[in-house]
């Protein structure tokens, strides 16, 4: 349904007054601070008429920010304010509806138009409306920004697309990593430990950050926070509440483990194992979770049936889950003892570890073998050749598998890896 607000801004739209900008509550919240993290995902993309631009990530990431910044930087270059179009489609119910403001927006002939569609993903057919405004021409002038927290909806519609994004980019907007952690001015003069001790503890969502700052620790109500939008996100597509917190639970208390799915659901009340493929498949979708594939030598290439590894993609994710199911208190505190632990630092580090590896090549795999009881961590292909990883947190003996050399990344050279 068209709310009143969303049909004020088409009417009305806070970017047709040039000053208003210096009033959005998102660039507010992070002028000046600190912690501020402007995300460059943008800078290095062309605004040419009839590109359209994806980016994926999850909630909460500062998607949002980002493009409004961007709207900001084309209206301090001159961009006419009546040329920028920025529309949140949260409360959207049909493609109908979005179909019919864009024309609204567009019917005005331009020589060139600015349109930002924000979280379209919770528009159902979404791509249904830009393909009905592309057919009537209206999108010919038109550089056009969508941004979504399901990696499928939004790359399966994408691809309903065919020939109408121009030279449109798929980007990816992740937490920040631990390189951008260490940018931060609230951060100076931390050592690159420190800054690693850091993150695992709160990780690279922006709120969590700022709380850290502001307040010394991460409040409950931050986690509650990214906890109801997991929650919210789920119910979208129709998952149970109950089970997508046992869910999260046994995905954190299995981390670093081997995984198939009848026993991701043990000690849990699900009885399925096709409800836990289908609920971790969700968590994929949203940007929560990574699944690690077994490297088939002879297929040169993931095996899909032998069993998994599970990684949330950001440390924040596993004090929610472990924290959730129980409904334990003083969230901030519970992680700080967790860590004292140097079994579960040391699984969580590998967790840190895989997601870095992982968001600069898609084919990160590890590999066992039950014959010759070995394992390694991390496969990365790298041309013909495989790039052999085992993640440890302190100094082991040196290891062989597939015919070669396993590098071993511990702490030190991690941090050495990244900042390099």
């Amino acid at each position: 349904m068209v709310t009143s607000s969303n049909l004020l801004a088409i009417q009305n739209p806070w970017w047709l007054d040039v000053s208003a900008i210096e009033r959005d509550q998102h660039l507010l919240e992070i002028e000046n601070r600190s912690y501020r993290f402007v995300p460059a995902i943008l800078d290095d993309i062309s605004f040419l008429p009839g590109d359209i631009h994806i980016i994926r990530g999850p909630r909460q990431v500062g998607k949002t920010t980002a493009i409004k910044l961007v709207i900001k930087k084309l209206l301090s270059k001159g961009t006419p304010p009546d040329a920028i179009t920025y529309i949140s489609c949260e409360t959207f119910e049909s493609f109908k509806e979005l179909q019919s403001m864009l024309i609204d927006r567009l019917k005005e002939k331009r020589e060139h138009v600015y349109l930002f569609l924000d979280e379209v993903s919770f528009v159902h057919s979404w791509q249904r409306a830009l393909l009905g405004v592309s057919n009537m021409g209206l999108l010919k002038n038109a550089a056009v920004v969508l941004t979504g927290s399901n990696a499928r909806d939004l790359k399966e519609s994408g691809e309903r697309l065919p020939g109408r994004r121009g030279k449109g980019r798929d980007l990816k907007l992740y937490p920040l990593g631990l390189p951008e952690l260490m940018m931060l001015p609230c951060f100076a003069g931390k050592t690159p430990m420190e800054m690693l001790d850091i993150y695992m503890l709160v990780g690279g969502f922006p709120h969590a950050i700022a709380d850290l700052v502001e307040y010394g620790a991460v409040m409950d109500s931050t986690y509650e926070t990214y906890r109801n939008w997991i929650v919210g996100d789920a119910q979208r597509y129709e998952l149970r509440q109950e089970t997508l917190k046992q869910i999260l639970y046994r995905v954190s208390e299995t981390l670093s483990s081997r995984v198939t799915w009848p026993v991701l659901i043990e000690n849990s009340p699900i009885k399925s194992h096709e409800t836990a493929l289908h609920y971790v498949e969700h968590l994929q979708d949203a940007f929560l979770c990574k699944v690690n594939h077994c490297y088939d030598p002879e297929k040169h290439g993931p095996a899909f049936n032998k069993a998994r590894k599970l990684y949330f993609n950001d440390p924040l994710l596993y004090a929610v889950a472990m924290t959730w199911r129980d409904g334990i208190p003083n969230i901030y505190e519970y992680m700080k003892e967790k860590l004292k632990d140097p079994v579960f630092k040391g699984k969580l580090f590998e967790s840190v570890v895989i997601n870095h590896l992982s968001r600069s090549s898609e084919n990160v795999n590890f590999w066992y073998s039950t014959k010759q009881h070995k394992e390694v961590d991390v496969l990365i292909p790298d041309g013909e050749k495989m790039k052999l990883f085992e993640v440890k947190s302190q100094v082991e003996a040196p290891l062989e598998a597939l015919g070669q050399e396993v590098d071993i990344i511990y702490p030190e050279s991690f941090l050495k890896m990244i900042c390099s």
